[in-house]
């Protein structure tokens, strides 16, 4: 056997191409990442778009979302919008999964939605004032996946406007069905959310949607379906943006 052929070369040689490859795919994630965060940032200004009930097939949707919706940042135990400013909260950078710990609350157990144990103290809404409508991020956990999304709500009575998911894992032609046109279809319809105490009474049931406020749920996936109901329970909740439901003078202007 040659010194090309030894299996100190073979070792050598394929350490070699592994390091080659590493670097290269390094550098292509590197170099892609800017466009990347870029695609990403769009696709969530359709979501939002897409749950207002705007259109953006043949239109600008930089345009159309600036032109149309406004981003707020709420502290969720307060219902209150944030002072930029004073806070050291910023809209451009703002990302829940960089908040500090003391920006976070332990739900010591207490996990319906299946969010991790930890709900953050801050949250961006959108507002689509020509509508009077709120655009809240919901997430939970389905069959297989967590769930990311937002709901949208008239501020008059907070019946729903439109709901829509930007990520999740569920099982095509089953959980995966969220992203069905016809079921989202029924979330446009002002299914009545809370009560005159400010309980969700909104309910995704596999029974039917028999009530002002039920949804039908998914076909074949009761697990998926019960993750909705559940998540959409609790981000609407007292423990998620029911202090901010409450509050007063949401599309009032603000100087930061």
């Amino acid at each position: 056997m040659s010194n090309r052929d030894s299996i100190k070369n073979t070792f050598l040689v394929t350490g070699a191409l592994c390091i080659i490859c590493s670097v290269l795919v390094s550098g292509a994630a590197v170099g892609l990442k800017e466009k990347q965060d870029a695609n990403a940032a769009l696709d969530l200004k359709k979501n939002i778009l897409s749950v207002s009930g705007i259109d953006f097939t043949d239109g600008d949707v930089e345009q159309l979302f600036t032109e149309n919706i406004q981003a707020r940042i709420v502290e969720l135990t307060t219902g209150e919008y944030v002072n930029q400013t004073t806070s050291g909260l910023n809209l451009d950078t703002f990302d829940v999964k960089k908040l500090a710990s003391d920006e976070m609350t332990d739900l010591n157990g207490d996990d319906p939605a299946g969010i991790g144990g930890e709900r953050e103290n801050y949250a961006v809404v959108y507002l689509f004032p020509e509508k009077q409508q709120l655009i809240l991020p919901v997430r939970g956990k389905g069959l297989w996946s967590t769930l990311k999304g937002f709901v949208s709500v008239s501020a008059d009575d907070f019946t729903t406007r439109g709901i829509t998911f930007y990520s999740h894992g569920e099982t095509p032609g089953l959980g995966g069905e969220v992203d069905n046109p016809a079921w989202k279809a029924q979330w446009s319809t002002a299914k009545e959310t809370l009560d005159a105490n400010g309980q969700v009474i909104l309910n995704v049931t596999k029974s039917g949607a028999a009530g002002p406020n039920d949804i039908d749920g998914l076909a074949g996936a009761t697990i998926t379906t019960q993750g909705v109901d559940k998540l959409i329970k609790y981000w609407l909740g007292n423990d998620g943006f029911g202090a901010y439901l409450k509050s007063e003078n949401k599309f009032a202007e603000t100087s930061n």
